[in-house]
Order: structure tokens, then sequence, then C-alpha cells
């Protein structure tokens, strides 16, 4: 080992020896309930929301569930409101309090937006590449306080060597943690619906610092589009809830070796899928076939020979009806809206030539929407950009 990790290992065992001592955990008396991120820390950022709002959500929801069903359990979150907590500050309050659980939430993100699902961490080593950079975004939020460095003895959330320090992390509490994680993963998965990513193990300053049983919660990818409008939902965040607490009951069931059920999430789960499905597809007028005289076949020869093709830019997709008059969008030329698999999606301006189209483009991407792009249309449908050209063409 180098001088520079030794330094640092001492640095850290210094600084970890007024951890809080040894106790107990075959029963739950007090657990913290730890919403991510908060105030100027947004956490992940998605298109439409941003993972401090959701986490509180889902937070203080699980926090009720579990004070209005277990008189005898003390319910302490880390944050109510919309406010920056410094991450040495929530391992305090749980070791403080001198709790027998700690549950943090949180949001994914990846630059790929295509990855989705629901993955639940101990603390442990980081054994792949995924999990590191899991745990750096986590473990960044403290560079965001003022004397971080003086808050955590010199370590660096961007150096991987840093890290080495987590594998003087006692096994005291991880089967603990590996049990609760382990149900929270599967009532999750089963309620939600979403994709299985497993339950994994990676270094979060968070996990390492609380002297209890511990996980963290990643409820989903907020960069996945469709996932990002799931966890939106309330009914969505109501059954994350109810997942988690279900998990709770579980685990303290066997712990204390009571029997005390679950909650009945049927409803919940109807309400998601009431709430999550494709907006329905706009019915199309029948119209009855006209009778085959000279003015009739004078008039589609006329429409034939004037086909309109039109050029616009898209620039927002939503998974609902929104009115084109909304309030987000009176900085948007000529805003139009057409369905297309179940989406509703977004077009601004109705030009008659690419050029024309291209201008309105650069300019919409200046003004907040860098994701948008050409879309062409024959007659109010849309035709793909090569077939417009051609029909143009010709």
């Amino acid at each position: 080992m180098n001088i520079k990790k030794a330094v640092l290992l001492f640095a850290v065992l210094t600084f970890f020896n007024g951890m809080a001592p040894a106790q107990s955990f075959d029963k739950v008396t007090k657990v913290v309930i730890d919403a991510g991120h908060g105030g100027k820390d947004a956490g992940a950022v998605g298109k439409r929301e941003m993972e401090k709002n959701v986490v509180l959500s889902v937070a203080l929801k699980l926090g009720k569930l579990i004070s209005d069903n277990y008189s005898d359990v003390q319910v302490i979150y880390t944050r109510k409101t919309d406010v920056f907590v410094e991450l040495y500050r929530r391992a305090q309050i749980a070791n403080d309090n001198h709790a027998q659980l700690f549950i943090s939430l949180h949001c994914n993100s990846n630059e790929n937006r295509a990855p989705s699902g629901v993955e639940t961490y101990v603390m442990g080593l980081h054994k792949t590449e995924a999990n590191f950079e899991v745990a750096k975004k986590e473990n960044a939020a403290m560079l965001l306080e003022k004397n971080y460095s003086n808050n955590y003895g010199g370590f660096d959330p961007n150096s991987p060597e840093a890290h080495v320090m987590f594998s003087l992390y006692t096994s005291a509490y991880l089967n603990n943690s590996i049990l609760f994680a382990d149900k929270v993963q599967k009532n999750l998965v089963a309620n939600t619906h979403f994709i299985d990513r497993k339950v994994k193990q990676a270094g979060f300053w968070v996990l390492y610092k609380v002297a209890m049983p511990s996980v963290l919660v990643e409820l989903g990818f907020i960069s996945n589009y469709e996932e990002e409008g799931k966890l939106m939902k309330q009914s969505m965040q109501d059954l994350m809830a109810g997942s988690i607490y279900n998990a709770f009951v579980d685990y303290k069931n066997q712990l204390e070796r009571t029997d005390k059920p679950g909650l009945d999430l049927k409803p919940l789960q109807k309400a998601v899928a009431e709430a999550t499905k494709p907006a329905p597809k706009p019915e199309v007028p029948v119209i009855a076939p006209q009778k085959p005289d000279t003015i009739a076949t004078q008039n589609q020869e006329k429409t034939a020979s004037n086909l309109e093709i039109r050029f616009r830019v898209q620039f927002y997709t939503s998974p609902k009806d929104e009115p084109v008059t909304d309030a987000k969008f009176a900085n948007v030329k000529d805003v139009r809206r057409y369905q297309q698999n179940g989406v509703w999606k977004y077009t601004s301006g109705n030009e008659t030539s690419e050029d024309a189209a291209q201008q309105l483009l650069k300019q919409l991407r200046k003004n907040g929407y860098p994701d948008a792009f050409m879309v062409a249309f024959k007659n109010e449908v849309r035709i793909t950009m090569s077939e417009a050209r051609e029909l143009i063409k010709n």
C-alpha cells in the first residue's frame, strides 16, 4: 500500500472512532427514513421531474404507513421538506437516535436513457464498474458542502483509490442489511413490475457511516422517459411506499417472530395500471362513400394533384393528452400534436420547405429543447423525411 493510501486510511479510521456503539438488532423500535438529496442538491434530473421530489414523497408516505400501523415504532426522517442535508448529518441522525434500521431512498440515472428498473444496495465493495458509478453519483452530494474535505476526512468520491476505505467495513450489520434488502427488492419488483436489477453491494458513504442494518433503494431510472413518467405518478409513489412497508413488516415479523399481516396492494396496482395506461387513440369519423358521379371524380383528382407536404419540429412527448395551449408551450411557435403508438407528440411550425423547418429547429434547440428534431407530414399523416423529399422531388 502506498503512502497516500495509508494516510487516507489512517484519517478515515480516526474519523470513525466516534461511531455509535454496537447494539442489538433482533427487533426494530426506531427506523430512519432518508430521502436522498434535497434543497440545492436536486439529485438526478429527468425531462420533467427531479430525484429529490420523488424520493421525498415516497419517504413521507412510507413513514406514515409505519407510524399508522406500528405504535411501538418511532419513525425518524433525515428531512421532511425540500432542504439540503449533508451526508454525514444523515448518518449522524441515525446514530444519535440509536435506530435499528436505516432506509435511504434514491432514483437512478444513466447517460444512456435506455436502462430502467429497481435495485437495492447494501454496503460493500462495488464489484463492477456500474456499481461504482452509482455509488460515485450518490456520494458526490458531499461536494456541495462548504467544508466537505474536513467532514469526510479527505475522502474524494471521484477517486477509485479513495474507496479502498470501504474494505474496512464491518460485517456486523451486513446479514440483516441483506435480509431486508432482499425483501424490499422482491416486493418492489412484484408490485411495480419494474425490471429486477437485483440486490447489489457498493460503497455508499451514508451506508458506511451508519451503525445499523441499512439499505439504499434506487426506485427507478428518472433518466428513462417512460419510467420517469411512472415515478411521477402519485399512485406509483403510493405503491412503492406500500411495497417497502410490506418488506418492513416481513422483516420485523422474522426478527421478532410475529405474524402481522402486510397491506393488500392490489387496489394500488389497479390504480397504477389505470394511471399509466396509454391514452386511447382518437376516434376517426367514418365518412360514407360517395357515389361515383362526375363531381366526386373531379374533386378526387384535384386532391390527388395537390398533395400537401409539411415540415415541423417535434420537441416534446407525453403519455397523456396535454392541450397545445398549456403554459409550458407559451414560447413555442404554432404548437400542434399528434398521437403515435399511444404517445402524444408535440410539434412546432408548419413549413412548406425543409430549410424553413431547419431554421426553426435551430431556434428550438437554443431555447431549451436540445433533443428536438424534424418530422414530415403528407395531408396530416406522418411520413419519413426521405419520403417527403422524394415526393417533393417528383
